[in-house]
């Protein structure tokens, strides 16, 4: 959950993970950028086709991120609730709101585009969406991430989960680049797993091991 004391041999070895991946990430040029946020966005999509849902959870890319405008702007067309986050840097929350127009959001937590309490309203602990898109630095075909250190996505799920319909518990699915997959992220017992990662390249059943979990692109 980035919840780790920062003198742990796991907590330096997520440190090392993220400091390198951050720089390899950052040093991607914007036209390759571009072409892979677009490719894994179009494969996003297939994904959320392919379920019954009303609604997803998604971020809103920052710096090197892959860019999720695309993908918000596909939820509305489709008629779905878009929900996005905002981070209360004090205990390392989030709030959910809906998403309707870009006019909604504002410089926020970061430095980051958040959803502005003065144009849209928070829904309650209560709310659980049908999937959750989440960043990361990095990521592993069985479900691991590796976030930014602060644990924000791991807590939302954690406080989530009294308010879960087991039978339909949110979807979690990570989406980033390939270039970000790695043979094992270093997983603490707070950590949550992801369920589908989504690159590039790829449409990954993190519940299943090996090819029979892959849907490659290329």
């Amino acid at each position: 959950m980035g919840m780790n004391g920062n003198n742990d041999p796991l907590s330096d070895t997520k440190k090392k993970l993220r400091f390198n991946m951050n720089d390899e990430r950052n040093s991607l040029s914007n036209i390759q950028r571009e072409q892979w946020s677009n490719e894994a966005i179009y494969h996003m999509m297939q994904v959320l086709e392919s379920m019954k849902i009303s609604n997803f959870l998604v971020y809103i890319s920052f710096r090197s991120e892959l860019n999720t405008r695309p993908l918000i702007e596909w939820g509305w067309s489709k008629g779905l609730q878009v929900l996005v986050p905002r981070c209360n840097p004090k205990d390392y929350s989030m709030d959910i709101y809906s998403l309707r127009d870009w006019d909604e959001l504002s410089s926020g937590s970061y430095g980051i585009e958040e959803p502005n309490p003065l144009r849209t309203s928070a829904f309650g602990h209560q709310c659980v969406p049908d999937v959750i898109i989440v960043p990361g630095l990095a990521f592993d075909r069985m479900g691991g991430r590796l976030g930014y250190g602060r644990g924000y996505y791991d807590r939302l799920y954690e406080r989530l989960q009294p308010y879960v319909d087991h039978r339909r518990a949110p979807i979690l699915i990570g989406l980033g680049y390939e270039m970000q997959v790695v043979n094992k992220v270093p997983m603490g017992r707070h950590d949550a797993m992801l369920d589908i990662l989504v690159t590039e390249k790829a449409i990954v059943n993190c519940d299943k091991e090996g090819n029979d979990g892959i849907n490659s692109f290329q």
